[in-house]
């Protein structure tokens, strides 16, 4: 495992507080092979392997080759399907954290159709496979795309919200997420499956592809090639980032001390910022400068300017440890040692 992703695990396992809870326990992680997916799954290994926690992992992924390549093959039981199929499963699942998801905005542009349909499949497997094992606690990764277009330049709460023009496919993502979101309300309240939302800022550290396309990666991408950041659009779109650190301790948090059927904003401190003022930050102490060629391209969410209030998930105890600046020397460090 690479040293940096490492020393992140063993910060969070330093400050996780539920070691009780998982005791002899067996917990599902979908989106195995994912960044938010691949932590979760490190962590509890290594809270076996330092704890002695005795946790059985099933992670559930697509791609056999993935998981081997960044290898979490030892240690977890593997189930290796999509999303739209149901889970022939028969042991006991105490616990379930749901973070496979699309991720490419392209990809919400050229199979709109696929988005909608193989998420709801998908969580929809979930929620009856939790409703079946009488599933201790649930987790369905969410995002900050559901509250829509606000431009006011603040801090939104859960219940917070802006348009969406559903008649754009670029929005079969947000849209997507919101009946996702209406979905675990439903199970909640119908047949009392305790799932609960998080809803995450964009989140990166050790641990994101290098060939990975959203805007944090570009950055670290061109400064480490020493070369200048271009920016597709003026980089106006401002919002809240989350570490990976906070972003793993922040989902446990909500498994065990969220509500059932309520949602949760998790963000890091300090981290609401422009993209433009985020790329400001990644060529600081390099040779780098920000170039804006603008483009018109349908793939872009469209400017949005609006913050996380994380109120709510700190009054069940969530502690920010790092904000935006440390969250980018990071990544470009990172970066540094897998180029």
């Amino acid at each position: 495992m690479n040293e940096m992703i490492l020393e992140e695990i063993k910060e969070v396992v330093n400050a996780f507080p539920f070691m009780e809870q998982f005791k002899n326990k067996t917990i599902l992680i979908t989106g195995g092979t994912g960044l938010i997916g691949s932590y979760l799954i490190r962590t509890i290994k290594y809270l076996n392997e330092e704890k002695s926690l005795n946790v059985k992992i099933i992670g559930v992924a697509r791609n056999k080759e993935k998981v081997l390549k960044l290898k979490l093959e030892d240690h977890v039981s593997w189930i290796y399907q999509d999303m739209k199929s149901a889970f022939d499963i028969e042991e006991n699942i105490d616990y379930i954290l749901h973070t496979a998801s699309p991720t490419d905005s392209s990809f919400f542009i050229h199979s709109p159709v696929e988005v909608i349909n193989d998420t709801l499949a998908g969580l929809n497997a979930i929620l009856t496979l939790a409703q079946k094992c009488k599933t201790q606690g649930v987790v369905f990764l969410s995002s900050l795309e559901v509250y829509g277009s606000c431009i006011e330049d603040k801090f939104l709460k859960e219940n917070e919200y802006y348009s969406i023009d559903c008649t754009n496919v670029r929005n079969s993502y947000s849209e997507g997420k919101k009946m996702l979101e209406c979905l675990c309300a439903s199970y909640a309240v119908e047949y009392a499956v305790p799932v609960k939302i998080v809803r995450l800022g964009q989140c990166f550290g050790p641990g994101v592809g290098y060939t990975d396309n959203r805007v944090f990666a570009q950055f670290a991408r061109a400064v480490t090639e020493q070369k200048d950041i271009i920016l597709a659009t003026k980089g106006e779109t401002k919002r809240s980032y989350c570490s990976i650190k906070d972003a793993i301790l922040g989902i446990f948090l909500v498994l065990f001390n969220g509500k059932p059927g309520e949602a949760y904003n998790l963000a890091s401190d300090n981290s609401y910022y422009s993209i433009y003022e985020l790329a400001q930050i990644f060529i600081k102490d390099t040779s780098s400068n920000i170039l804006i060629e603008e483009k018109q391209d349908n793939k872009y969410l469209g400017t949005i300017k609006f913050g996380l209030d994380t109120t709510k998930i700190k009054a069940i105890g969530f502690n920010s440890l790092e904000g935006l600046n440390e969250m980018v020397i990071k990544l470009k460090n990172y970066f540094k040692t897998i180029k």
